[in-house]
C-alpha cells in the first residue's frame, strides 16, 4: 500500500521539486535538539527598601546581586470588610508606574496604560492569568482581603536572551509610583493598603561556577554587550468632551465627525501602536475601564497609513499563518485596546522583530480615534469627557559595559 502511495508521488512534478529543494529536511534523521545547561531557580520574596504607599508616594525595591532575573512580580493586598468589592482594571488605580533602574538611573518605564496594553496582547491562555490576579473584579470575602499579582515584564524580560544579568550588572532596583487613588473601592467599606502588605516576588535561575563563567566569557568579551529589547513610550492624552444622549445615555463620537486627534511626538522606531480610551472622573464611575474604540485612523505626511473601523479592528493583529488573534472573548474590556502592528504578532511579544516604523521623518503623524460608551447616569443630557492615550513599543539598543556591568540606554533611533 504505501509503495502505492510513493509510486504515484514519484510522477509528480511538485513533490520532486520539493524533494530537491535545499529546504527539504528530514524530521526522522536523528539529531540532539537545543539543551540548556541546568540550573537552580527559586522564587525570592523582596521587600521595599525605602519609601512607602500612599497617594503619588514611591516605593523602592532593591533586586539581589544574585543569578538572572526571570520574572519580577508586584504583590499587594488591599484589606476591607466583609461587604467592601473592588472593581475592573483597579490596578491601573493604584499604579501610576513601574520604573526598572540601574545605579539610580531609570532605563526602562511601566506606567498603567502600559501594563494594559501590554495584556492585550496575550493570547487566551495568559490571559486568563493576568485577568484572575489584577484585572478582574472582586467581590465580597469574608476576610475582606483581596490579593493583587502584577506581572512586571520589562522588555529585557521578554527574551531568555535579554534577561537581566543581576550577578554580573550593577546594583539595580525597581521604583513604584503609586496613583492618585490607590485605596478606591468600587462597593462597601474602604480598605487599607500596609506597607508590609506589599512586595516584590523574584524567580531567578542561577547557573554553576562553570557555565556561569562561560557567559562571562561569551558576553563580556568586548568592551560593551549590546542588546536589542523593546520599551514603552506613551504620548500626551488628549482629552475630547462628549454629550449623552438624555434617552439611553449613550456616549458616541460618530464616524461622520472629527475624530480625536493625537499627535505623535515620539521620534522612535515603533513597532506598535496601542490606543487606550477611558473616562475621566472618580474610579467609581469605573473610569478605568477602556470603552468601545469604533474607528482608527493613522496618517503622517498628508498620506492615510491605517483605517479600520468596527469589527475590521479585530484583524489588526496579524500573524505569520494570514489569521489575526484575539485577546479574549469572555466579555473582559481588555478588547477595548485597539492596535496597529507594523509586523506580524508574535506569541506572548517575544520572537522574531519582524518590523518597525521610524517616526523621526515622518511630517505631522496624526492618529484619530473615534469612540463610545454607556454612561449610567439619568435626567438631562451629561457631558462625559475621556482621555486618550496612544501608548508605543518601541525599540531600544541596552548596553552593558563590560568593566563596570553599568546597563545603560545606548540607541533609540
Amino acid at each position: 500500500m504505501t509503495s502505492l502511495i510513493n509510486n504515484s508521488n514519484s510522477n509528480s512534478s511538485l513533490i520532486n521539486t520539493i524533494n530537491s529543494s535545499q529546504s527539504k529536511f528530514n524530521p526522522n534523521i536523528y539529531s540532539t535538539k537545543a539543551i540548556y545547561p541546568a540550573s537552580a531557580t527559586t522564587y525570592v520574596k523582596t521587600q521595599k527598601a525605602s519609601g512607602s504607599f500612599g497617594a503619588n508616594q514611591t516605593m523602592v525595591f532593591d533586586l539581589m546581586k544574585y543569578g538572572i532575573a526571570q520574572q519580577i512580580l508586584l504583590c499587594y493586598t488591599k484589606k476591607g470588610g466583609t461587604d467592601t468589592k473592588i472593581g475592573d482594571f483597579d490596578v491601573m488605580d493604584v499604579i501610576d508606574r513601574v520604573e526598572l533602574l540601574s545605579s539610580s538611573k531609570v532605563i526602562d518605564t511601566l506606567t498603567s496604560n502600559d501594563l494594559i496594553c501590554q495584556f492585550s496582547d496575550l493570547d487566551q491562555s495568559q490571559y486568563n492569568i493576568v485577568d484572575k490576579s489584577c484585572l478582574a473584579t472582586r467581590n465580597v470575602r469574608a476576610d475582606g482581603a483581596h490579593q493583587f499579582v502584577v506581572p512586571l515584564r520589562f522588555g529585557l524580560l521578554s527574551d531568555v536572551n535579554t534577561q537581566l544579568n543581576l550577578q554580573f550588572n550593577e546594583p539595580m532596583s525597581i521604583r513604584v509610583r503609586w496613583g492618585a487613588n490607590p485605596k478606591q473601592v468600587s462597593a462597601g467599606t474602604a480598605v487599607t493598603i500596609s506597607d508590609d502588605d506589599i512586595f516584590l516576588k523574584m524567580r531567578y535561575k542561577a547557573y554553576n561556577e562553570s557555565d556561569f563563567s562561560e557567559i562571562l566569557a561569551e558576553n563580556y568579551n568586548e568592551p560593551e554587550l549590546n542588546q536589542m529589547s523593546v520599551g514603552f513610550y506613551d504620548e500626551n492624552s488628549v482629552t475630547q468632551k462628549l454629550t449623552a444622549t438624555q434617552d439611553n445615555q449613550l456616549v458616541v463620537m460618530p464616524l461622520t465627525s472629527p475624530g480625536a486627534k493625537v499627535e505623535l511626538k515620539n521620534t522612535d522606531c515603533v513597532n506598535n501602536f496601542y490606543v487606550i480610551v477611558r473616562r475621566q472622573g472618580v474610579p467609581t464611575t469605573g473610569n478605568y475601564i477602556p470603552v468601545q474604540i469604533n474607528r482608527l485612523r493613522m496618517s503622517a505626511s498628508g498620506q492615510e497609513i491605517f483605517d479600520l473601523d468596527g469589527v475590521e479592528l479585530y484583524y489588526s493583529k496579524l500573524c505569520k499563518n494570514g489569521f489575526s488573534i484575539l485577546t479574549t472573548t469572555g466579555g473582559s474590556a481588555i478588547v477595548n485596546i485597539a492596535k496597529i502592528q507594523t509586523g506580524l504578532w508574535e506569541y506572548a511579544g517575544s520572537g522574531t522583530q519582524s518590523n518597525t516604523l521610524s517616526l523621526r521623518e515622518l511630517n505631522n503623524p496624526i492618529i484619530e480615534v473615534w469612540f463610545q460608551d454607556t454612561v449610567a447616569s439619568s435626567g438631562s443630557a451629561n457631558a462625559q469627557s475621556y482621555d486618550v492615550t496612544v501608548v508605543e513599543e518601541a525599540v531600544k539598543v541596552y548596553a552593558t559595559t563590560s568593566s563596570t556591568g553599568r546597563l545603560t540606554v545606548a540607541l533609540t533611533n
